[in-house]
């Protein structure tokens, strides 16, 4: 009976890999991903069935694979934590493969936290990676920050990234003037960049899809 992975390979730079991510990888057959993931953990793929993903070819691959996994154990590879922002995806699996087992990550969100020295358990957690409306999530972060609480968050990239969000705050009455922003793109890669502001400031401009904001006072 095959036997298969959800892997978080952490935020970008193949030193966050866990090594418990890194040995189950190197124990699998078969290794799913999308390319960014695929990329973070290039080394351990050697002799590997590697199957690259894109949103219009990841169904097709989920159900080829269940069908022909046979005794074979397979790695779903995702970038951060899947725990966090690919929840609708693991009930996905879940549905096609039956039994699963997630292996956390390291998230961008944590990295996030460590570089703005703002302690995870005094903020609110958000993740906008999600298909469908926002009405939910945009509830969240508007009475956070009524509610005078930090936020960090994952901005969905297609359509409410941190122009959008400080946008969003302002039409619903909140001062934007009188909030700070970290924008972290490309964290833990050699690219990496902050942008430290206010809300106010971050209205025109554009930011890479894989960043973080952190909204603090």
């Amino acid at each position: 009976m095959g036997k298969v992975y959800v892997v978080g390979v952490g935020p970008g730079s193949p030193e966050y890999v866990t090594e418990k991510a890194k040995k189950i990888i190197e124990q699998s057959d078969i290794i799913i991903g999308y390319k960014h993931s695929l990329d973070v953990i290039r080394n351990l793929l050697n002799g590997k069935d590697v199957r690259q993903i894109m949103l219009k070819t990841q169904e097709e691959v989920y159900a080829d694979v269940a069908k022909n996994l046979a005794n074979k154990t397979c790695s779903i590879t995702f970038t951060g934590d899947p725990d966090f922002s690919e929840s609708e995806i693991v009930d996905r699996l879940i549905k096609i493969f039956g039994d699963v087992e997630i292996i956390p990550g390291i998230s961008s969100i944590q990295v996030a936290a460590s570089k703005s020295k703002l302690p995870i358990d005094k903020c609110t957690l958000i993740t906008f990676h999600i298909t469908g409306g926002l009405e939910k999530e945009k509830e969240t972060l508007l009475n956070a920050i009524r509610n005078d609480r930090n936020v960090i968050m994952l901005p969905r990239p297609w359509d409410f990234m941190p122009q959008q969000v400080a946008q969003f705050l302002k039409e619903n009455g909140v001062d934007i003037n009188k909030w700070d922003v970290d924008i972290y793109e490309f964290l833990t890669l050699n690219n990496e960049k902050v942008s430290k502001s206010k809300l106010s400031d971050i209205e025109d401009k554009n930011y890479s899809d894989l960043c973080v904001m952190v909204i603090y006072r």
